[in-house]
């Protein structure tokens, strides 16, 4: 008998829970589940600080980029001085290149997050932050330059500030707005 009843009353506002209508419009909570109507999502507070931490790890990786340059100009010089094969600097090329394209990447991903916007692509951009950070230690495995220790301090900051960032933007879900989560 409920639903008939509620089904008959026009434009009936519904409790954002458990959808059922309300009824009696004095009321201040749901009759059904106890929800207060004047209740909304908390927010977490988190958009603000994983936007940030998305925007500095983009820097981060700016800088890896520029000396992974520094670096490929250094290798060409002093192998190309001995006449030697400078084929191995490629390595320093790769996760540069890599490093400036996350950086850009990263910077929208924080910049959509302090907006409240895109949840899922502003996640998806830190991540790409994340992989920058791993490339650039593969890529220093990989091609046998050792793991450079002022390379070191920004890789890991470019994965420790991912992470954080994205577990922040996640916690935050609510914050994002509802229509732009799905």
């Amino acid at each position: 008998m409920e639903n008939i009843e509620e089904e008959n009353v026009p434009n009936a506002k519904t409790c954002t829970k458990c959808g059922k209508a309300i009824l009696d419009k004095e009321s201040t909570f749901c009759a059904y589940c106890g929800v207060p109507f004047d209740s909304k999502p908390r927010s977490s507070g988190f958009t603000g600080p994983a936007g940030i931490l998305a925007i500095i790890a983009a820097v981060f990786s700016v800088v890896v980029g520029v000396m992974g340059i520094n670096y490929y100009q250094q290798y060409v010089a002093y192998y190309t001085q001995y006449s030697m094969d400078t084929s191995g600097s490629f390595g320093f090329l790769l996760f540069a290149s890599f490093a400036f394209v996350a950086a850009a990447v990263g910077f929208a991903g924080g910049m959509l997050a302090l907006g409240k916007k895109r949840l899922m692509f502003s996640v998806t951009c830190m991540l790409v932050m994340l992989a920058s950070g791993i490339f650039t230690f593969v890529c220093l495995w990989h091609f046998g330059y050792g793991f450079i220790e002022t390379l070191l301090l920004p890789g890991i900051s470019i994965l420790a500030l991912s992470i954080v960032g994205a577990v922040f933007a996640v916690k935050s879900k609510a914050d994002f707005s509802s229509e732009e989560l799905s």
